[in-house]
């Protein structure tokens, strides 16, 4: 397996990882019917323009014989409350391809860039009520640090998400 910087050839296969994977690791936490309006061709467009745009975000992907198989985007904090902490924004692994490895890489990785840019702790946010998810965190050394907020960026009903933290340096 292999971590490598993403480039805008990677749009369609984090827009259909990102999408298959909402599908599978929020059914019974987020409404399926807003779920299933979720198209590849909006992620699509939403995944080229980050890789697009310049900044110090960065997205990575691990790939295999079978080509991109997960992602991770993350930089500088977007909470108030944590300056000079780094984030991770999102990390997916396509569902076909959980519990190998590609998770960790990709975690690990966000972390040491963290750590060369200064940085003594990175985020990351978490749809409360997936377990799965807590657990794999929890297995990293991330630990939930009190931050909660209600996500209404994404779906027409906001959801719950609570905050983990890990120190780097």
């Amino acid at each position: 397996m292999n971590v490598r910087a993403a480039t805008a050839e990677d749009a369609p296969a984090l827009a259909q990882i990102h999408v298959d994977t909402w599908r599978v690791a929020y059914r019974d936490l987020l409404p399926e019917d807003e779920i299933g309006r979720i198209s590849v061709e909006q992620r699509r467009g939403f995944w080229a323009s980050e890789l697009a745009r310049p900044g110090p975000r960065k997205i990575d992907v691990a790939e295999n014989g079978a080509g991109v198989i997960g992602f991770c985007s993350y930089g500088p904090t977007r909470d108030n409350d944590a300056p000079g902490v780094a984030e991770i924004y999102a990390v997916y692994v396509h569902p076909d391809h959980w519990r190998r490895g590609a998770g960790r890489l990709l975690c690990e990785r966000a972390s040491r860039a963290a750590a060369e840019r200064g940085h003594d702790a990175i985020t990351l946010w978490v749809v409360k009520g997936n377990e799965a998810a807590c657990r794999f965190y929890e297995r990293l050394g991330f630990a939930l640090d009190g931050g909660a907020r209600r996500n209404a960026r994404f779906l027409a009903t906001p959801f719950d998400e609570i905050r983990y933290r890990k120190t780097i340096s």
